[in-house]
């Protein structure tokens, strides 16, 4: 059986017609991915940070260490949802702790569960039955799930109900730019001091000789497109902290193989400001649809006072009300300068779930109620 063979286990929820699949193989997952893709779109989700490629992409870089544990929902033979999860050693404070968490480290921009018909609560029920049952782990970590998705309600309340200790944390917001009206009232939106700068900058640069964008899409330019970007990207801050791509091998195999795919299927645009033909800006954009993602961004420190990076934004998001494109997605966390671009950002919680039992309990007790007691205080000057 198919199940023995990629030692998955699956069982009948009786009662409720559904069929809970637990995939522990990557060659299961793989074979899954047309189902998988079938349900994301259907899920009204963020769709390129839950598709196929993208934990497919995660796991054959990240994956080390961990053990795969995907829940899948099917009703008639359909999947109907999906809990992609990974049993893992997590961290309290320096107390480790077996886990099953989300399939998420710091390059995942946004994490969900994937349900087709969310105002079902026998999909929550189910996938809950399957990630409590298990006796091999402490704590469940739902990590970076956006605010207004039913998910953290739904498995929470699911907890509570089953006497596990449960807490939140609020995750530091997401800015992105909305895309609404056209071009011109946009950046005359922008504070004039910034208009300023913008337009004082790209006259200076391009006294040193023409200034354009490069976009680099299809398959066989790739390689080479990212073998610069990671090289720009690096040349900056980010390789002096060993934040860059090119710092670990495994995160350069990950956003290397991820643009390969991408490209693939439509949806990379490596782009490239450029001044006399040298390439000095970067960003690593995905666009899904009518939203655009900026994954990664680097600049040539070379020509910082030329603030290479704002400028190479400026163009990409004049291109983008050309053509269509309805919002632009910053990512990552609240860093001052997307403030400077936009008001809007999103918010993303992280649901933490501990059994009842006497470590799980304690280390609950760390996180939620000692840890929050000593900020308060230490902030209080005490």
């Amino acid at each position: 059986m198919v199940e023995e063979q990629v030692l998955a286990r699956a069982q009948e929820l009786t009662g409720v017609g559904l069929q809970v699949e637990v995939i522990r193989d990557i060659d299961r997952f793989k074979a899954i991915a047309g189902d998988w893709d079938r349900l994301v779109d259907a899920s009204a989700t963020d769709r390129l940070f839950l598709s196929h490629t993208w934990f497919r992409t995660w796991w054959e870089a990240f994956g080390a260490g961990k053990e795969l544990h995907v829940v899948t929902v099917r009703s008639g033979g359909r999947l109907v949802a999906a809990a992609p999860m990974m049993l893992t050693r997590a961290a309290i404070y320096g107390f480790k702790v077996d886990a099953l968490q989300s399939i998420y480290n710091p390059h995942t921009p946004r994490y969900d569960f994937i349900v087709g018909d969310n105002q079902n609560p026998g999909l929550y029920e189910a996938i809950w039955r399957e990630l409590s049952t298990n006796d091999g782990y402490d704590m469940i970590l739902l990590a970076q799930i956006p605010v207004g998705s039913r998910t953290i309600p739904s498995i929470e309340n699911l907890a509570k109900r089953h006497h596990w200790r449960t807490g939140q944390w609020l995750a530091p917001v997401s800015p992105f730019i909305p895309l609404t009206s056209d071009y011109d009232t946009f950046f005359n939106g922008l504070s004039p001091a910034w208009r300023f700068n913008l337009t004082k900058r790209h006259t200076r640069l391009r006294r040193l000789g023409p200034v354009d964008v490069e976009v680099v899409t299809e398959r066989p330019a790739v390689d080479e497109a990212m073998r610069e970007g990671l090289r720009i990207e690096a040349a900056a801050w980010k390789g002096a902290t060993g934040t860059a791509m090119l710092s670990d091998p495994s995160v350069t195999e990950f956003y290397t193989r991820l643009a390969r795919r991408e490209a693939d299927l439509g949806q990379l645009r490596l782009t490239f400001l450029r001044v006399g033909g040298k390439r000095i800006s970067f960003n690593y954009l995905l666009q899904n649809g009518k939203k655009m993602y900026a994954v990664k961004i680097g600049y040539d420190p070379q020509y910082h006072t030329y603030s290479p990076g704002h400028m190479l934004l400026n163009l990409i998001l004049k291109d983008a009300y050309s053509r269509g494109i309805e919002e632009y997605d910053l990512l990552g966390g609240d860093d001052d300068w997307k403030f400077d671009w936009t008001n809007a950002r999103r918010e993303h919680r992280w649901l933490f779930l501990f059994k009842d039992r006497i470590r799980p309990r304690a280390l609950h007790f760390l996180k939620f109620g000692i840890a929050p007691l000593m900020k308060r205080r230490l902030g209080g000057g005490l």
